[in-house]
């Protein structure tokens, strides 16, 4: 199973473009944030990546 990074790679190199709300068109871009998620009831961390095209990983 692709990650959502592989997934977004992959349609770069397949030429797919997004279609922005005025119809113009704009290829996938590449950065991303992450977050540290920290539950206060637990040790355990969890890391969200949220892609600029939307994709969460």
């Amino acid at each position: 199973m692709m990650t959502s990074e592989e997934y977004i790679e992959e349609l770069r190199r397949n030429g797919v473009m997004l279609v922005k709300t005025d119809g113009s068109l704009m290829e996938i871009p590449s950065s991303s944030i992450v977050y540290e998620i920290v539950d206060p009831q637990d040790s355990e961390h969890t890391e969200l990546k949220i892609w600029d095209c939307g994709f969460v990983e």
